[in-house]
């Protein structure tokens, strides 16, 4: 047996080909889960698995397992993989780096000669990001047990299409299982931020998560012709949620640069010309490393909420929803992914995500992991999002010696 090793530019080109579906003019990606290109893209991670011997299950909310029996079949697997769809518009990295990577794992373990005592599963969860269908980090939830299967398949898209009636349509309502125990669950992802680039270093040991916050604030006004109506007898709920988008920049930077605040989306009813809008329901989202910090934002944009309301003579109510907290990974397979890293001359260094990944619905599962790798000038959910292919190849060695480690 030979020490198993990376191939580089078959790892690239795996990317590369992979972006090609569902590929923007400007060099990204949009492959929104359960669409046409997700089932493309999956159709083609399925037969690379199948190429390298590796046979796919999937299951009921359609997460792909690509299964490399171990020596003692018998012990819980270790689990290695991220997911494949994107944002709109997306890149090329965030999620497929983490399961091509993990294929390619298995691919030098076969190169090699090399058998691990448990077994290694590849693993590509379904609707990671939660740009068409929330709650996002879905496949993952589903699988720990978080999240109910039927909730899941409930969940619909803007256009009302639901999420088990789509997973039907293309073809992935799978029957089979994923593993029902784990020994341990690894993730390479890129960092979606610039402290690896400004501080010169390779690889990210992410010690866990930070507290992150979801609100749908809703205003509300009244219906009257956009042209006809005196001003004085105006109330725009759209005018009413200008406020709050501005005020929600203000809280974050007042909270920064530990914590992040602000509006990410916005549906305007009735949204014609002519009308004077009397619904804007907004969406907000605020990331904390603390619990007191993570609640004084909520307190902030609670209160800029009422005084608006005062202001604009409108309605604004605030949907109550409760804090995902942040996570801790385990401290373990922390060292191991640091001790990886300088065995093969890596620099280091130790951080928090600040945003959710499938490893926090993973972590009450079974312990888990995650590994960072620079994403150029921290960009992300960007047709801008880039990387270089030594970086994705550094991440994916760390990833295979930990997983040989790992597994045996």
């Amino acid at each position: 047996m030979t020490e198993p090793a990376i191939a580089p530019t078959r790892l690239w080109s795996d990317l590369m080909t992979l972006a090609s579906i569902g590929a923007l003019p400007h060099g990204g990606c949009d492959r929104l889960a359960l669409t046409d290109a997700d089932a493309a893209g999956r159709h083609l991670f399925a037969h690379w698995c199948r190429e390298a011997g590796l046979p796919v299950t999937i299951d009921a909310i359609g997460n792909m397992f690509a299964w490399r029996e171990g020596a003692d079949p018998a012990l819980p697997p270790v689990l290695i993989g991220s997911h494949l769809d994107t944002q709109q518009p997306g890149g090329r990295f965030d999620g497929p780096l983490g399961v091509l990577a993990a294929l390619e794992c298995a691919r030098a373990l076969d190169r090699a000669g090399a058998r691990t005592r448990r077994p290694v599963v590849v693993v590509n969860w379904t609707n990671e990001e939660g740009a068409r269908f929330a709650p996002g980090l879905m496949g993952a939830a589903v699988h720990a047990g978080s999240l109910p299967l039927a909730e899941a398949y409930a969940a619909t898209d803007r256009a009302g299409r639901r999420v088990g009636e789509e997973l039907r349509r293309i073809g992935f309502l799978g029957q089979g299982k994923g593993p029902l125990a784990a020994h341990c669950y690894l993730e390479l992802h890129i960092e979606q931020g610039d402290r690896l680039q400004h501080a010169g270093k390779t690889i990210g040991v992410v010690e866990g998560t930070e507290n992150n916050l979801f609100l749908l604030i809703d205003c509300w006004g009244e219906n009257a012709h956009a042209q006809a109506t005196p001003m004085r007898q105006r109330r725009s709920a759209l005018l009413a949620a200008a406020a709050p988008i501005t005020e929600a920049e203000q809280i974050g930077q007042e909270h920064a640069p530990a914590g992040s605040a602000g509006i990410a989306a916005m549906d305007v009813l009735p949204n014609n010309r002519i009308n004077i809008p009397h619904h804007a329901r907004l969406s907000f989202s605020a990331t904390h490393p603390t619990s007191d910090g993570i609640e004084a934002i909520r307190t902030a944009i609670a209160a800029a909420a009422v005084r608006v309301a005062e202001q604009t003579g409108t309605r604004i109510e605030l949907e109550p929803a409760p804090v995902r907290p942040a996570v801790d990974f385990d401290p373990a397979l922390g060292d191991a992914v640091e001790q990886a890293a300088a065995d093969l001359g890596y620099g280091t260094m130790r951080l928090r995500s600040r945003a959710g990944h499938d490893a926090i619905r993973m972590a009450p599962f079974c312990r888990s992991q995650m590994i960072f790798v620079p994403c150029e000038d921290g960009i992300s959910h960007s047709e801008r999002e880039n990387m270089t292919e030594s970086d994705a190849a550094a991440g994916a060695a760390v990833l295979l010696r930990v997983l040989c480690r790992m597994a045996g």
